[in-house]
This record gives C-alpha cells, sequence and structure tokens, in this order.
C-alpha cells in the first residue's frame, strides 16, 4: 500500500483502487502521469485489494519483479448468487476501509475513488453504497472508472445491470440507472471497449462525463489524454459537491446498516417487501 500524501496540507483524499491480478504499487506507475496532476488536488492512497491472485493482462513481464498480486472480487468461473456478490462488495468496503484506518486515512477524508478495470466497478459499488446510507464515507461525492469492465463475461455484466437498477429502485427513481456523479474513461484500443460504454451507458447521463482515449487496456499516459481526463474530473468534482447528501427515501431509512455488522437477511427483507428480490 502507498500513500502520496504531504502532512503539511489538508487535500481531500482520493482512494486509488487497481485492476484484478495487480496491486496498489503497480497501480501507482502504470498511473504516473495521471497521478502526477491528481496530486495537485488530492492527496492519493494507493491499496491493495484483499484477495491473492495470478498477475492480470498487462502486468507481465513489466512488474515480474513485483509480486505479489491481488484482486477485488471472485474469479469468474466461481459462480456466486447474488446474495454472495453483494456480500463481496461489503466485504471489499470493510477492506478498503481497514486499510484506510492502518494509514490513519480519517473517514470523512475520502471525497473520491478512482478505478481501473476490476478496481473501477468497486469504485462504482463504493459510491452506490454512500448513496443508500451503507457507507462511512460521508464525503464522498464522485468515482471515477478507467476500462471498467467484466473483460467480456456476459454472466458478470447481467449482474452489474442487476445491481445498477436494484440501487436505482432503493433510491426511488424509475429510470434503472446508477444515480451517482462519475467520469468513465475507456481506451478505444481496449478490447473490453464495449464493456465499458454498456457501464458509462447504466449511469444518469446528466451526472456522468465519458472520456475516449486513443490507447488500450491501459490507464491514459499521453499528455493530451491526461488533460482532457483531469479537465472532465475538475468538472465532476465541482457538480459533485452540490449533492452529498445521502438520497433520501423511506426504503433507505428502513435499511440496517450492514457495514457495522448488520444481519444481511434483514436488509434483503426490507428490499423483498418493497418489491425488490435478490437471487439467494
Amino acid at each position: 500500500m502507498l500513500r502520496n500524501v504531504n502532512p503539511k496540507t489538508k487535500k481531500p483524499v482520493m482512494v486509488m483502487l487497481h485492476g484484478s491480478g495487480s496491486s496498489g504499487a503497480i497501480f501507482s506507475i502504470q498511473a504516473h502521469l495521471l497521478a502526477k496532476e491528481l496530486s495537485k488536488t488530492f492527496d492519493l492512497v494507493f491499496l491493495d485489494a484483499p484477495i491473492p491472485s495470478e498477475p492480470g493482462p498487462g502486468v507481465l513481464p513489466l512488474f515480474a519483479d513485483m509480486p505479489d498480486y491481488y484482486r477485488w472480487l471472485a474469479p469468474a468461473n466461481i459462480q456466486l448468487s447474488e446474495t454472495q456478490r453483494l456480500v463481496e462488495l461489503f466485504d471489499a468496503a470493510r477492506h478498503i476501509q481497514s486499510r484506510l484506518d492502518a494509514q490513519n486515512v480519517s473517514p470523512d477524508q475520502i471525497t473520491a475513488m478512482l478505478g481501473f478495470s476490476q478496481g473501477a466497478l468497486i469504485a462504482l459499488a463504493m459510491l452506490g453504497f454512500r448513496l443508500i446510507g451503507q457507507s462511512i464515507w460521508a464525503n464522498l461525492s464522485f468515482c471515477v472508472t478507467i476500462g471498467v469492465g467484466t473483460t467480456g463475461n456476459t454472466f458478470q455484466m447481467e449482474g452489474v445491470q442487476h445491481m445498477v437498477g436494484m440501487l436505482s429502485a432503493i433510491l426511488g427513481q424509475a429510470d434503472g440507472k446508477f444515480p451517482g456523479y462519475t467520469v468513465n474513461a475507456m481506451g478505444l484500443q481496449d478490447l473490453w471497449y464495449k464493456d465499458g460504454k454498456r457501464i458509462a451507458e447504466m449511469c444518469v447521463p446528466e451526472r456522468t462525463m465519458v472520456i475516449d482515449y486513443h490507447d488500450g487496456h491501459v490507464v491514459p499516459r499521453h499528455p493530451v489524454e491526461v488533460k482532457k481526463l483531469m479537465k472532465a474530473i475538475q468538472q465532476i468534482d465541482e457538480a459533485s459537491r452540490s449533492s452529498l447528501n445521502t438520497m433520501q427515501h423511506s426504503m433507505v431509512e428502513s435499511m440496517p446498516s450492514l457495514l457495522a455488522g448488520g444481519d444481511i437477511s434483514e436488509g434483503l427483507a426490507v428490499l423483498a417487501a418493497n418489491g425488490i428480490l435478490i437471487q439467494q
């Protein structure tokens, strides 16, 4: 885990979440040009995911001398129910907070999360938890996804779609869209470009900026592309500051605090009572 923090400043914190089969240290190198610009506004905290993993796409041979490698979610070949996937996301939230606690990062310092590939899915999920009051990051206002996707896995993509629809329903919205402020960036030569486009289309258009860049499944690394992405991040950052409060809805208020140890079966019962069914 790496933290790029100047103790003399009081910048907001952006949590940096690597892709599958990588690490915080590797991601800090992969994203170094973007991180250099982001660090002018944010303190950046790079975290390791909780699950040991084989090296991911693009990691070898460049980072062969930088083990260990980690992932945020179980491999696609492990079939999990929707309930198990939800538990997995809450486990990721607890892991992130435990790692932040270890670096003395206060929850109220967190204002944004940036994720690459699988880490981008986690960034979206963490913002979603904040929107429905299932988070201790009260100031988390937006997220940035880069190369987001499910590596072409149709089953996982359908799961993402269902989770977004569930979030929208919990908040009493009829459009089925992800309601948070997001920047979604994807490379035009990315093998999973269509994944990224589909997920970007799941987001509320008025709160989303979509950036294409001329590269593959990598973090933008050309100055012009980095500048374009930074401009989008700055615009979404500014827009999101006026919408920090949890979206109030009766279902949100009746949900138990799952992060604080609430019984997930009680949460599922609240959802079921409101017509939202999750496969167990």
